[in-house]
């Protein structure tokens, strides 16, 4: 299988494509679609703590266990 991608920005309703030679006298299945002009999203900017904060969070234990179920909104 042989790929040939192009994008053309179109002035008139008529498009022509010139192909290889290897194409010729072969069977090519032709799909036409629009760009969707939306610029893309840029990414979200990954937020970070001060690095003065680092290494000052100490975990003391299971802080899900300190609070009974029915308080978060859990069935016991």
């Amino acid at each position: 299988m042989q790929i040939q991608r192009t994008i053309q920005t179109l002035d008139t309703p008529h498009l022509v494509i010139d192909l290889p030679a290897s194409f010729a006298h072969q069977r090519v299945e032709i799909i036409v679609m629009t760009i969707d002009e939306a610029e893309p999203k840029p990414a979200k900017k990954r937020r970070t703590p001060p690095p003065q904060f680092a290494g000052q969070v100490k975990e003391l234990g299971d802080v899900m266990s300190t609070v009974s179920a029915a308080d978060w909104g859990q069935l016991e």
